[in-house]
């Protein structure tokens, strides 16, 4: 028998909500950003690679929870449109640091305006208290849940 369609937002399940939450927003942040002539996963690589210039690809992988096939395309493509440059690190050729170009330097004043305005229609009718709370929660929630993993993983390693 299947269940039963909720009726309002607070019948449905949580995991599910925040599931569709975060993909509505993934959807909606790369729609905007689509005028800048980029993806949501490039967007993503440029803000954490402007956070940490010159991060290696394999920690970049781990960061965005990419594989190293889907990461290697992805910054194919980028460093084809001027965004990103690989740099081989000097002690070992096999790693690459990845590092902003002038171009994607030049895009992220619009890209902040565009995401000043994103993160505030997003936010609309919620006061800073709510916003407080729902980061304080989904914060403990994410640790619950890495926790359980954990445990889940150590405890298929035994026996």
């Amino acid at each position: 028998m299947s269940e039963p369609v909720p009726q309002t937002d607070t019948d449905e399940p949580l995991g599910f909500l925040i599931h569709e939450t975060a993909h509505a927003i993934s959807l909606a942040y790369g729609t905007v950003m689509a005028p800048l002539g980029l993806t949501r996963p490039q967007v993503r690589v440029l803000v954490w690679v402007g956070h940490s210039p010159g991060i290696t690809q394999a920690a970049l992988c781990e960061q965005l929870n990419s594989s190293p096939m889907a990461m290697t395309g992805l910054l194919d493509r980028m460093e084809a449109k001027n965004l990103v440059k690989r740099v081989e690190d000097p002690s070992d050729r096999r790693v690459k640091r990845i590092y902003l170009t002038d171009g994607a330097e030049r895009l992220k004043p619009e890209m902040d305006v565009i995401a000043d305005h994103f993160k505030a229609a997003a936010r609309e009718g919620l006061s800073s208290d709510d916003i407080a709370t729902a980061q304080r929660v989904l914060a403990t929630m994410k640790a619950n849940v890495l926790r359980l993993r954990e445990l889940s993983q150590s405890s298929d390693g035994e026996g």
